[in-house]
């Protein structure tokens, strides 16, 4: 009758028909459960699936048996795709044979529904019922169509145009149906929370958004699974607000998710933006960092401190409004050059420091010692002990910068195309998977070039093996400040040895940018995101001359560092 059946002989009665109606289905599948494991079950799922598109006529028994199967087969489902999650290194073979189960379910179940979703004359008695199981059947395609999206973005692969188009339609319908953002429970027995066709469409729509990020598997799990709760903090609109809306989509098109750069109308279109999930996302950011646990605030058993913190700052920065406005690009050169470049905050402010040391010491090399032993020659006819002495001491401290400079680690990056602002490097995956949006960089062309400051503004997988990495250039003339607060620190003072440490405040290191804002001159400094606070008051030395500014505005920050305006409340003799 069906190949199911063929297969997998004498495991229910010949004349049972697991799609006669709900009842028939329950007990297809507790049979099935009972006789097969995991891939036999999924196998024998796809099997009956196939038949519905030969059924006819499609009634509504018949969509009540497929609920009823698509809800019961879900734990073994999400069995299988949570061995794909756990075991990124899994080997080739493995991962093929998971990935092909995953997305043929999948795929099998959003056939299995389409021939519903495209029914268009019901019997009369039947016709009720088909309409309040609309917005069930169109979520419930929204999902399969999703976890496929998801699987491509896991292999760093692009979906189908057919996947967008899909997804696309079946929104498309939920709004004529009236039922876009009807809630409803898309399957009781596994997943409390409700949800919407909208809620799913956007789930989609925002995790595609992440698709030029170098995000883990693992990350991008989570953030789908974020994603599931924090969709309901997004509103799709038809006519474009600006100021409001960051991103849009055209439902008439094949095609995913873009951002507004600029007004956009049609009739076709969807708007959305994303300040009240930001908002959510900082509540939830908030209360990780004063200690709550991640498990308690629903983010799932397996996110772990810091790593998930420190990645939904890297979702801010990818999703704030100030990074989807910045001023367009420059106009770009090709070019096949090294440039060095350095990472971690302690590292790029050891750099500066360096090179700032580096100028001092060759500015006091230049005036001092040479006017000494010009005036040693002008008295007494040759040069002093006391001036060699002198000169001893500026060639140790040359020599003691150079030993340091030696000390910085720095990677060397192929760069293909340079701007005014900065420039596009391609990089092998294996060794670069701490390159993520908002990093700040040091980098310099040549070990006798000084160091400027740049931040990664833009990702891209090319293909499993490579990388390609935008960087802005934020200054070519950064120095190096040593800061010290002159409010009292919370934290208790350290214990050394034989050393009072009471009242002792330790200095921290930052960076001095300069910048324009306004065509106007300000000053700002660059430091660590723990030593941030508005109104702070800090003592800054740079380059032998002190000061005290407050500290002001944020101007951009990432997920270690805080880029802000700073005033000058007075200048230290």
């Amino acid at each position: 009758m069906l190949k199911l059946f063929g297969s997998l002989s004498g495991m229910v009665k010949r004349e049972l028909d697991p799609l006669a109606d709900a009842r028939s289905a329950g007990a297809w599948m507790k049979e099935l459960r009972l006789q097969h494991d995991i891939a036999g079950q999924l196998q024998g799922v796809r099997e009956l699936l196939a038949s519905i598109e030969l059924r006819r006529p499609l009634g509504l028994e018949t969509l009540k048996a497929l609920f009823v199967v698509d809800e019961q087969i879900q734990p073994t489902f999400e069995q299988v795709k949570q061995q794909y999650i756990q075991n990124p290194r899994a080997g080739k073979a493995i991962e093929e044979r998971l990935w092909d189960m995953i997305v043929g379910m999948s795929r099998a179940m959003l056939s299995a529904y389409h021939p519903f979703i495209r029914l268009e004359n019901p019997k009369p008695e039947e016709e009720i019922g088909f309409q309040q199981a609309t917005a069930a059947m169109l979520a419930r395609a929204l999902r399969y169509v999703g976890i496929q999206v998801k699987w491509h973005f896991f292999r760093f692969q692009a979906p189908p145009s057919a996947l967008w188009s899909t997804a696309n339609q079946l929104y498309r319908l939920a709004e004529v149906s009236g039922i876009d953002s009807d809630p409803l429970n898309l399957y009781p027995s596994a997943e409390p929370h409700p949800t919407s066709c909208a809620d799913e469409f956007i789930r989609i729509q925002m995790l595609a958004t992440l698709n030029n990020g170098n995000f883990s598997l693992r990350q991008f799990d989570w953030a789908d699974r974020w994603l599931a709760s924090w969709s309901r903090h997004v509103q799709v609109e038809r006519k474009y607000r600006d100021g409001i809306h960051q991103f849009c989509v055209n439902l008439a098109e094949p095609t995913g998710p873009a951002k507004i750069h600029e007004a956009v109308e049609g009739e076709m279109m969807r708007f959305w933006g994303v300040t009240e999930l930001l908002a959510e996302m900082n509540r939830v950011m908030h209360q990780l960092e004063v200690g709550d646990s991640p498990t308690r605030l629903g983010l799932g058993d397996d996110a772990r401190m810091p790593a998930c913190l420190d990645f939904m700052r890297q979702l801010e920065i990818l999703w704030s409004r100030e990074r989807s406005q910045q001023a367009h690009r420059s106009e770009r050169t090709r070019v096949s050059k090294l440039v060095q470049v350095a990472s971690s905050l302690v590292v790029i402010f050891s750099a500066v420091r360096f090179d700032d040391e580096r100028a001092m010491s060759r500015a006091t090399a230049r005036h001092a010692p040479d006017n000494d032993e010009v005036m040693d020659m002008k008295l007494y006819g040759y040069v002093t002990e006391r001036t060699k002495q002198k000169l001893a001491s500026m060639q140790a401290r040359n020599h003691a910068y150079v030993s340091k400079a030696k000390t910085i680690e720095y990677d060397s990056w192929v760069i293909e195309n340079e701007s005014e602002g900065g420039f596009g490097a391609v990089l092998p995956i294996e060794g670069h998977d701490w390159v993520r949006l908002g990093v700040l960089l040091a980098l310099r062309n040549t070990e006798q070039d000084n160091w400027m400051i740049a931040v990664v503004r833009r990702l891209n997988r090319i293909n499993p093996q490579q990388l390609y990495a935008g960087v802005q250039i934020l200054s070519s003339t950064p120095v190096s400040v040593s800061m010290k607060s002159l409010e009292a620190e919370r934290n208790a003072p350290a214990a050394i040895e034989g050393i009072d440490t009471v009242g002792l405040v330790l200095p921290k290191s930052g960076l001095y940018i300069p910048y324009i804002a306004d065509g106007k001159r300000a000053n700002s400094l660059m430091m660590h995101s723990a030593d941030y606070a508005p109104g702070r008051l800090y003592h800054v030395v740079a380059r032998d001359k002190s000061f005290v500014v407050r500290i002001g505005d944020t101007l951009e920050k990432g997920a270690d560092w805080i880029w802000a305006v700073v005033e000058l409340m007075r200048r230290d003799a």
